[in-house]
């Protein structure tokens, strides 16, 4: 087993280096939206297929009825058999392996041809969007903004809070989300709750008391290494890939890593027990996490993604009992190359009428983030990550019309480097151990800072809408400081999230 350095690696998240012209001084206005040089997907050995008219379709679909299948099979050219109904009336097809996507690609198009099919689609296998260490792209002097409101000095209370840079607001030096401002006016409600829709949760010391019952959604027992598929447990029990499974077998061709936890990581961030004597602060200290379990070893099955986030915001999904707290945020730190699918969209769409705000993580391939999902999908918040001096971080993905906002990821040279985002952890390479805290860099570590803020204005504004609070982040995010790389590309969303101007901008609208 290799020594854990402080994030997983994969085939969706290599960390590249930009060039220094992408960093420099130089009059630059555009960075290309072409990718060419990252990998464009895992292989999966599942469709996702909808029917033109379900309910019909769905009593064909049974495993009494091979002729259906086989009609099907037909048509792929490839053989096919039923795996379940998800969520949206549509269906999860298996394949008789996993195959490239381009070649599940191709199936799902000539599915797509017949007369009886709303779409078909490969089920993407996503990650979660942490990025690996790597040596940064020198900084570059920050000037001083004009933007200065007063900075309270962090309650000592919780010892590693003076660590948390990232909840600061410093000019140049922690550019953070201005947070302990903004808890003067409030530190949220347990009315609130943010699901975390990730690798699961583990038993923190630190996250105690702060959750709520969630959902492992996890179907392949396989990904979900805890010796079955989906239940009512969403504990986190490791998602190590080890040197032997990553060169053959089912885990062919996945990363070699210790367990990330990174559900907890992400967690802690949104709402780690705050002023409790231990470890770190939470950005709400009142809000409830909803854990949901969609990654395993090597990710996760799009179907799974799209029924736990469903869930989550309070919607029926069959075999699995309603959700009795829905969420009023979704976090989602999780991604891969491809366009956002039908599914995806019809998913987010559904979550953003009901006024459920679903905030994602852009990915950490230093690209142009249109060519990721779902955080390329309509009617989602997308975060890039700033690093400590506030440059978009150098592996963070980018966009015009796709980023909403930046906000704290860190940029990290070496495991547990300080100017990566602290939070909850553990300890164990493989399965849990002691509990710990450990500085993480990514997309990933950005996007909860983004919810935990949107769970405080819920706080305040239990009653605005998804565009309503959308439009309050963008309008009172902090400007990009000149000379910075978001200021000379203008790529990079409306500015770094602010806490404390966000909420003091709900207070001036009750006025």
């Amino acid at each position: 087993m290799i020594k854990r350095i402080v994030v997983l690696t994969g085939l969706l998240l290599l960390a590249l280096v930009l060039p220094m012209s992408l960093y420099g001084q130089e009059t630059a206005v555009s960075r290309t939206t072409e990718d060419t040089t990252v990998s464009q997907g895992l292989p999966t050995d599942q469709i996702i297929i909808k029917f033109v008219d379900a309910s019909q379709t769905g009593r064909a679909l049974s495993v009494e009825d091979d002729s259906f299948m086989t009609d099907l099979s037909e048509t792929a050219g490839v053989a096919l058999t039923y795996e379940r109904a998800m969520a949206l009336d549509a269906y999860v097809l298996k394949l008789p392996e996993r195959m490239a996507l381009d070649e599940v690609t191709a199936v799902a198009s000539a599915l797509s041809q017949r007369a009886d099919v709303v779409y078909a689609e490969p089920d993407r296998i996503m990650q979660h969007f942490d990025a690996p260490n790597s040596p940064a792209p020198e900084s570059i002097e920050v000037e001083s903004f004009i933007y200065l409101p007063i900075i309270m000095a962090p309650n000592p209370i919780d010892p590693l809070r003076s660590q948390q840079w990232h909840y600061d607001y410093v000019p140049g030096s922690s550019e953070g989300i201005n947070l302990y401002n903004a808890w003067g006016i409030t530190t949220g409600s347990a009315n609130v709750v943010v699901a975390v829709v990730d690798t699961g949760i583990l038993n923190h010391e630190d996250l105690a008391g702060r959750t709520v019952p969630g959902y492992d959604f996890i179907h392949d027992s396989l990904v979900a290494n805890d010796g079955d598929g989906r239940d009512a447990n969403p504990i986190d029990p490791g998602d190590w890939i080890t040197s032997a499974e990553s060169s053959s077998g089912y885990f062919d061709g996945c990363p070699v890593s210790d367990s990330s936890w990174h559900g907890t990581h992400v967690a802690g961030t949104i709402g780690a027990a705050t002023n409790n004597g231990i470890g770190v602060s939470g950005i709400d200290q009142n809000a409830k996490i909803l854990p949901v379990r969609v990654l395993g070893k090597c990710g996760g099955y799009t179907s799974d993604i799209i029924d736990g986030v469903l869930w989550a915001a309070g919607f029926h999904i069959d075999g699995v009992a309603n959700n009795v707290t829905p969420a009023k945020v979704v976090n989602l730190s999780l991604g891969g190359y491809g366009a956002c699918s039908s599914t995806e969209q019809a998913a987010f769409t559904q979550l953003w009428n009901a006024g459920v705000l679903p905030v994602i993580a852009a990915g950490n391939d230093g690209a142009y983030a249109g060519n990721y999902s779902p955080g390329n999908c309509n009617n989602v918040i997308t975060v890039a990550a700033n690093d400590r001096t506030g440059d978009l971080a150098y592996y963070s993905n980018y966009g015009v019309g796709i980023i909403e906002v930046s906000a704290p990821g860190g940029a990290q040279i070496y495991a547990n480097d300080p100017n990566g985002i602290l939070s909850t952890l553990n300890a164990g390479t493989t399965t849990p151990g002691a509990d710990n805290y450990e500085f993480y860099q990514g997309t990933s570590m950005a996007t909860p800072h983004v919810a935990g803020v949107a769970a405080l204005i819920y706080s305040v504004h239990p009653g605005y809408t998804t565009t309503q609070v959308r439009n309050l982040l963008q309008s009172t995010a902090r400007p990009f400081a000149v000379g910075t790389t978001c200021y000379d590309y203008g790529d990079c969303g409306s500015g770094i999230v602010d806490a404390y101007q966000a909420l003091n901008a709900t207070l001036l609208s009750d006025d």
